[in-house]
């Protein structure tokens, strides 16, 4: 019988602060995933996974990253096969080659690999295998192999696995509680996983109309670069295999493929987006062209507080082309915190007319706002794009901050939950509603409101036995 997701997520708070539950017995292979979880559930797993990921800090929450990489996530998932799921990335400060996957289309890939694509079709190699895990429900299949034996034990590999990103320590005891005596008939299980997501990532980004060399041109770098030598093998390589055997397959699928377009191959988005990184994480001796190289040096200087250097340098990329989004919101940024406002505000402005709706935008523009303590204006800015917009996640945690710095507690909270709602974590969307429901003893409707949400949340939550 499957189990009410309430006892699912609950272990995983149990995994996460009592790492030492321990379960030895070995999978047996060639369960259904949907006796184990349903699609549903794996989405709320990955939302509570990366939720706890979030509150340990060592996300990127750059808003130009997050958009890019996800927008890229979304180009490929529509393209693939199979149980597709909403994309969820993020970009964890991390120099190691790796990312992984959890359920419910949720993927975290780590800024040593994302430097290490030297161009978009590597790094989109890369995602496509890892949606190929997810549309395929590779973890669902794991956990229904684990024929009732512990649901707990791979929900701590999966936490274990991210927690480790940001906590090592953490990270190695959740999965050794969740994983330990792993065997050699998981280790096969494994690698028939990664054949398949080899294959199905090819056809995606043939589908997608990206370059699928890029996938097999990534995997012989990280090879060439190991050096064939154990004690040098990247993350990736050993979370996901890549033998000879691998490769030659792979390269057989390619042979009677007609060469790349170079709009298939790269992207300036890429490009940007990548000089971006490298600036925030202060990271140099990449090979980038004279634009990007620009773009980071410009990057570096502001998030150092060096202003008038960053306007410097952002000044010539702007003027050539206004309405690129990656120059034109770093010169306004610039400017704004160097003192020019009014300089700044034009710049946004004009990027508003032309990207309207732009979730980066309009968060940028309220803080702003906040910043200058105009707290009315920018709750009510933050109101309005909310009403236009209410399935934004992004517009809510907008809204969530602007209403925290006007003094509405009940908005704050409430829209803080409809946050978390809308990104499927179910339990931090409940507690923010049990603690806006403190504040709505003279609010019937609110009340109503939230009891309403509430009992909702609780039913797919699956709080009842099917």
């Amino acid at each position: 019988m499957k189990r009410p997701l309430h006892i699912l997520l609950l272990s995983l708070t149990l995994l996460v602060s009592q790492p030492t539950l321990a379960d030895t017995r070995l999978p047996e292979l060639g369960t259904s995933a949907d006796t184990a979880l349903s699609p549903e559930e794996e989405r709320q797993i990955g939302a509570e996974v990366f939720g706890q990921l979030r509150a340990r800090g060592g996300v990127v929450e750059d808003a130009l990253l997050v958009n890019y990489l996800n927008d890229l996530g979304v180009r490929l998932m529509s393209s693939a096969s199979g149980t597709r799921f909403a994309p969820n990335l993020i970009i964890i400060n991390n120099p190691t080659i790796n990312a992984f996957t959890v359920p419910g289309g949720y993927i975290a890939v780590f800024s040593g690999l994302f430097l290490a694509a030297e161009n978009e079709s590597e790094l989109a190699g890369v995602l496509a295998h890892e949606i190929a895990h997810v549309t395929q429900r590779h973890i669902a299949q794991m956990v229904a192999a684990q024929a009732g034996n512990s649901l707990t034990a791979v929900a701590g590999f999966i936490v274990g696995a991210l927690l480790g990103a940001v906590d090592p320590q953490l990270g190695a005891a959740v999965m050794t509680a969740g994983m330990a005596g792993a065997a050699q008939s998981s280790i096969n299980y494994t690698r028939m996983h990664e054949r398949e997501a080899d294959r199905l990532a090819l056809d995606t980004l043939r589908r997608a109309d990206i370059d699928p060399h890029g996938m097999v041109s990534f995997f012989e770098t990280l090879q060439r670069r190991a050096g064939g030598s154990p004690g040098r093998q990247f993350e990736f390589l050993l979370t996901h295999p890549v033998t000879a055997e691998r490769i030659s397959a792979i390269k057989d699928r390619l042979a009677n493929l007609p060469p790349a377009r170079p709009d298939q191959t790269d992207s300036e988005a890429f490009r940007l987006a990548r000089a971006r990184l490298a600036g925030l994480l202060g990271q140099t001796g990449l090979k980038l062209d004279d634009e990007a190289e620009r773009y980071r040096q410009a990057v570096a200087a502001q998030r150092d507080g060096r202003h008038a250097q960053a306007i410097a340098l952002l000044q010539p990329l702007y003027e050539r082309r206004p309405s690129n989004r990656w120059f034109a919101l770093a010169l306004a940024r610039a400017l704004n915190d160097h003192g020019s406002s009014e300089q700044a505000d034009r710049i946004l402005d004009e990027l508003i007319a032309l990207y309207p709706g732009d979730p980066a935008l309009l968060r940028v523009e309220v803080e702003w706002m906040l910043d200058r303590g105009d707290t009315t204006q920018a709750y009510d800015k933050a109101r309005a794009a909310v009403e236009t917009r209410p399935n934004d996640p992004d517009a809510a945690l907008t809204l969530s901050r602007a209403a925290s710095a006007a003094g509405h507690p009940l908005s704050h909270h409430e829209q803080l939950a409809r946050y978390f709602l809308l990104k499927g974590n179910l339990v931090a969307a409940y507690q923010e509603y049990e603690t806006a429901y403190t504040y709505t003893a003279n609010d019937p409707r609110a009340q109503a409101r939230i009891e309403s949400t509430l009992q909702e949340i609780e039913r797919r939550a699956g709080q009842t036995e099917e």
